[in-house]
């Protein structure tokens, strides 16, 4: 048996978003499963600042 913070873990590093975890852990909400996990998550500033820079190129190049 998998231990619930192994588990966890090993789902972000796979890269579950917090959805999937909450579900897999059977918390209530995603607040409680970012209250305990949320560290893990890794932080995505620069992928998400990418990715809306190239939707914005896309859109002025239309």
């Amino acid at each position: 048996m998998v231990h619930l913070g192994t588990a966890a873990s090993l789902a972000i590093a796979a890269g579950a978003d917090v959805k999937v975890v909450q579900a897999m852990l059977g918390h209530a909400t995603a607040t409680m499963t970012l209250d305990r996990y949320g560290h893990l998550f890794p932080d995505r500033l620069d992928e998400v600042a990418e990715a809306m820079d190239a939707a914005r190129l896309r859109v002025l190049a239309a």
